[in-house]
């Protein structure tokens, strides 16, 4: 399983992931969480979920804010606020991937 974590591309910086017994994850925190978010594209996807186009580019903006006022060196980030945007990220795309996918069978049917 480490090994297929390894193959996801992450910066892998120790204080920005999280911990377990002692030693940090594989990968960072908000790679992590968008994981977990995008768990969620089966759900979407069984549950006809098709939502406005503008609900996962609202879910992708607070990533998008955070990542780049941490680059810009405006603030510091946490872990808990790149858990957060992480998830609401994944969840974004997993809605995004539901969108296009049942845009796509319309088409056909």
């Amino acid at each position: 399983m480490r090994e297929l974590l390894m193959t996801v591309p992450c910066h892998r910086i120790p204080e920005r992931c999280l911990h377990f017994k002692g030693k940090p994850m594989p990968l960072c925190t908000r790679c992590f969480a968008m994981l977990l978010g995008y768990l969620f594209t089966p759900i979407a996807l069984a549950f006809h979920m098709v939502v406005p186009l503008w609900v996962p580019i609202i879910l992708a903006v607070p990533l998008v804010i955070d990542g780049f006022t941490q680059k810009w060196k405006w603030r510091k980030s946490s872990n808990p606020t790149r858990f957060i945007t992480g998830i609401l990220f994944g969840i974004g795309q997993s809605l995004f991937i539901s969108i296009m996918i049942w845009s796509i069978v319309q088409f056909f049917i």
